[in-house]
């Protein structure tokens, strides 16, 4: 046991993104950062050399490129290419989350008896995938409780584990204020400044928060992310239509989000289905802002409903006019939300809990793994 707690093991992790515009490739990034390098040696898969690739490198981990495509049929070449690089590497464990690095990772790994944990991140079902991907993990790591409602007919319970995402707290404590969002775009101090961060897509339900501030005074709206043209497009076409154009704001990416969140009153998460358990709600909620966001997979599990913000049901135009006209009004109770929302960060969900849990997975398979 001695010689095991010694050891230095090789992680393998995958990623089908070169960039770092979506949560997922946040969370793998901060969870490198913190990894026990001791212990765990990372090696990241990148499909080219971009900004990710960057950022691994900087924190510690060596990267290597392939570019695994879409599953269209399985390819014996890149299986054959992730056989060469686990032996090569020797590689310990494969950490994998997006579905087509992950397929091809597992049929390498089971061949060469090589553990697979498989991290789960959305909602979304992809029905016979997830039968495949599910018998070629040894561990599937679900960022929500609710997402384990994608796999009801997996009968080994025993094989997920729920690991909520995790916030490093120094970002939002100790951060340049090189700029305003609201002097960017001259909003003043008195109007409540709603955020919507992500990336704009229908399933996300932006549409929706549009067509709410109709009904909402003293607001502006900022919406911040990239996304699909044309329902970008529609969503500005209705808000020149009822009027409120000049109040719905689209800032495109950024990346000072813990100094706009700072700038905001409000976080709004409008979103429809597929989510898994978002960073920006945690994000906001560490940034003390109190959160109103819809009852997709994850979100109730983030937000306590009428403690950090509130829980309304997806698509609800309604429940979002009423919600947010509630606290537009009470800055008193956005200041306690705000609060509430930071503890509850603090106490559930920092990097270092999340880290930890990971690497307490990581231990429990290698050491079973070691002692065959």
């Amino acid at each position: 046991m001695n010689g095991i707690r010694r050891k230095r093991y090789n992680i393998l992790y995958t990623t089908s993104f070169g960039h770092m515009m979506g949560g997922g490739q946040w969370s793998l990034y901060y969870l490198i950062k913190h990894l026990n390098k001791k212990k765990f040696h990372p090696i990241v898969l990148c499909p080219d050399k971009d900004e990710l690739a960057e950022k691994m490198q900087r924190i510690g981990a060596d990267v290597i490129y392939l570019k695994a495509g879409r599953i269209r049929y399985l390819n014996p070449f890149i299986i054959r290419k992730f056989i060469n690089i686990l032996k090569e590497l020797k590689i310990s464990l494969v950490h994998a989350d997006s579905s087509t690095e992950t397929f091809y990772a597992g049929i390498a790994a089971r061949m060469l008896r090589i553990p697979l944990v498989w991290h789960i991140r959305v909602s979304e079902r992809e029905w016979f995938l997830d039968w495949v991907l599910s018998l070629l993990s040894t561990k599937m790591i679900l960022v929500a409780g609710a997402i384990s409602r994608r796999f009801s007919w997996l009968k080994n319970y025993q094989k997920m584990a729920v690991i909520y995402n995790g916030i490093n707290l120094e970002d939002f404590d100790n951060f340049s204020i090189a700029s305003s969002i609201r002097e960017e775009f001259n909003i003043s101090n008195d109007t409540v400044l709603l955020g919507c961060i992500g990336r704009i897509e229908k399933r996300k339900g932006q549409e929706s928060l549009a067509s709410a501030m109709r009904y909402l005074d003293n607001a502006k709206l900022i919406f911040l992310g990239i996304g699909e043209k044309k329902y970008i497009d529609d969503i500005k076409m209705l808000c020149n239509k009822r009027g409120i154009a000049d109040r719905v704001i689209f800032a495109g990416a950024r990346d000072d989000i813990p100094a706009i969140l700072r700038d905001i009153d409000i976080l709004v998460f409008p979103s429809i289905s597929g989510e898994g358990f978002p960073r920006v709600i945690l994000e906001a909620m560490a940034a003390g802002r109190p959160v109103i966001a819809t009852d997709d997979a994850g979100n109730p599990e983030a937000v306590e409903d009428g403690l950090t913000g509130y829980i309304i049901p997806a698509g609800n135009i309604s429940a979002i006019v009423a919600k947010t006209t509630e606290l537009i009004a009470d800055a008193k109770k956005r200041r306690a939300m705000g609060r509430a929302g930071r503890k509850r960060v603090e106490e559930l969900f920092t990097i270092q809990k999340n880290v930890k849990s990971i690497q307490k997975v990581y231990l429990d398979i290698l050491t079973r793994h070691d002692e065959r």
